[in-house]
């Protein structure tokens, strides 16, 4: 039951109050995560995994180490829940996918830009990928992080057959959108290399726009698919078979 609001001439009462410190609390304890969520990124993303220790980060975020290790508990889960955090979070800069109904080049040129823009141009892109590496002598952080990258390909695999139903005539549809997927990620890393002012234009790399044409050429190449029919079970004969004499 929501507490009525009190009028500004009685006093709170004591359960009032207790509610309203908890909620409180509970905001600021969201506030502390986020900070600290935040300070990892920009120490992983500007200096290395290695260089976001539980002391440089708790630093950066103006709190105490043992206020990082009370929300987080150590730096592994405080980067496993940074790398969930900036794989599975929405807002502004989640991805559009384009309408199955468009075109096929207007379909394959927004796929392929919506992908960009919302996964692997952000900085984020490159934070989660420093924890990938840096996470790699590790063997638990390593099979976390294994697991929470095969169950986002599957809801790629599956974003992407639900844009390009086409694609389930190939022989083997898994292995193009791997394909895909993989040249998206490999343009993602290349940024490392590039200059300053390069990253700062925010320009579409020319490469985007081949891979564009590369899916409409196999979807036009593809067998034409269609949904298989509903499975139907022949019903039971009522009747048992007798038993010879």
């Amino acid at each position: 039951m929501i507490s009525p609001p009190i009028p500004p001439d009685q006093p709170a009462s004591p359960l009032y109050d207790s509610r309203r410190a908890r909620r409180t609390q509970v905001e600021r304890s969201a506030t502390t995560r986020a900070q600290l969520l935040a300070a990892a990124a920009d120490i992983v993303r500007e200096r290395s995994y290695q260089a976001a220790t539980i002391f440089e980060v708790a630093k950066l975020a103006g709190v105490t180490p043992g206020a990082l290790q009370h929300h987080f508990g150590s730096k592994a889960d405080l980067m496993m829940s940074l790398l969930e955090h900036i794989l599975t979070s929405g807002g502004p800069g989640a991805i559009v996918w384009p309408d199955p109904t468009l075109p096929l080049s207007e379909r394959a040129r927004a796929f392929v830009h919506a992908l960009w823009a919302g996964a692997y141009e952000p900085p984020r892109f490159l934070v989660a990928w420093g924890i990938y590496f840096g996470g790699v002598d590790d063997d638990a952080l390593r099979a976390r992080i294994l697991a929470i990258r095969q169950r986002l390909g599957a809801e790629l695999t599956q974003r992407t057959l639900t844009c390009f139903p086409e694609l389930r005539g190939l022989p083997r549809p898994q292995a193009f959108i791997d394909l895909l997927l993989a040249s998206l990620r490999g343009l993602g890393v290349s940024r490392l290399f590039d200059s300053a002012e390069s990253r700062s234009t925010g320009a579409m790399p020319p490469a985007l726009d081949e891979l564009a044409v590369l899916i409409e050429q196999r979807c036009l190449n593809a067998s034409p698919w269609q949904p298989s029919p509903p499975r139907t079970t022949s019903p039971r004969s009522s009747t048992r078979r007798r038993k010879a004499p």
